[in-house]
């Protein structure tokens, strides 16, 4: 097989033609660059919309992408990057096939990094990646804005959603959320908790999607019927069994208690009952020696 089908193969990168590939020395490391470009029909497209926009400008910048490691050696695709002028967004870098718009990283390492970041934390993914510790959240928040785009919203087809409030820094912060139960999914997360907070999701949906919400279940907090009665009146507020069984667990457990004041109680009533045994003494005068 040809080094430039191998290459190609091994990026997974359709619409890419790949011109050269060589070792470069950067500081007292070795990293591997490859050369490419878009394919003819795939280059001058606005990063946006995807139409194919005329060239702004004369300049040929070179840039870099870091891409995923062959091993433990750093790769880089290394290619023109010309400005367009798209009718609707204006002035903006054409768009490459192995990128997305903004970012120095490719589309496989950027979802190798989210995926790592949801299961470990930021400083451990910057280590095994090798990149700083900031660009591990701007890559994870560049990916989740781009699956939002690409997938219907969240908040549409709403029936049944799940309202809590949880705490993280070993308690001393607190968070709503609300989960979609159809789903399984998060759609929504704030800091703090209250009414004031509960409202800010509610806002955010629109009328429609607010009158489709059928069910909603949340602890018998106040506040949270009182934005589900503002907001959702003809939604059925139900307890979830995660509170139903905590609360029949607080129950029992001061039902525990209270036996066990009371037996305490009872033992020492009588003890005090019982009459007083005179204690048996032996002398030891008449002991012969």
């Amino acid at each position: 097989m040809h080094t430039k089908s191998l290459l190609k193969q091994l990026l997974r990168i359709d619409n890419i033609a790949i011109e050269d590939a060589c070792f470069e020395q950067e500081g007292e490391e070795e990293i591997f660059v490859i050369s490419a470009r878009p394919l003819s029909r795939e280059s001058f497209r606005c990063p946006t919309c995807g139409k194919r926009c005329p060239g702004y400008d004369s300049t040929r910048k070179m840039r870099r992408w870091r891409s995923l490691d062959f091993g433990g050696t750093r790769v880089y695709i290394k290619g023109f990057a010309p400005r367009i002028k798209c009718s609707e967004h204006g002035v903006l870098s054409a768009k490459v096939p192995w990128a997305r718009h903004g970012s120095d990283y490719t589309y496989d390492f950027e979802t190798a990094v989210t995926w790592l970041t949801l299961h470990t934390t930021a400083k451990d993914v910057s280590e095994y990646f090798r990149i700083d510790w900031h660009t591990v959240g701007s890559i994870a928040k560049r990916v989740q804005k781009s699956l939002e785009g690409e997938q219907p919203n969240r908040f549409d087809n709403l029936e049944a959603i799940g309202i809590d409030e949880t705490s993280y820094k070993k308690g001393h912060k607190y968070m709503t959320v609300v989960v979609d139960h159809k789903t399984g999914h998060l759609i929504w997360a704030k800091q703090g908790f209250g009414k004031e907070i509960l409202t800010t999701f509610f806002k955010e949906l629109t009328e429609e999607q607010r009158s489709k919400i059928k069910f909603v279940t949340a602890d018998g907090a106040r506040w949270i019927a009182d934005c589900i009665k503002d907001f959702c009146p003809n939604a059925e507020r139900c307890i979830d069994p995660f509170h139903v069984v905590a609360w029949a667990n607080d129950c029992l457990d001061e039902i525990r208690k209270q036996a066990v004041r009371q037996a305490k109680k009872e033992a020492a009533e009588n003890k005090e009952l019982e009459p007083t045994k005179k204690k048996r003494t032996r002398s030891f005068r008449n002991i012969p020696c």
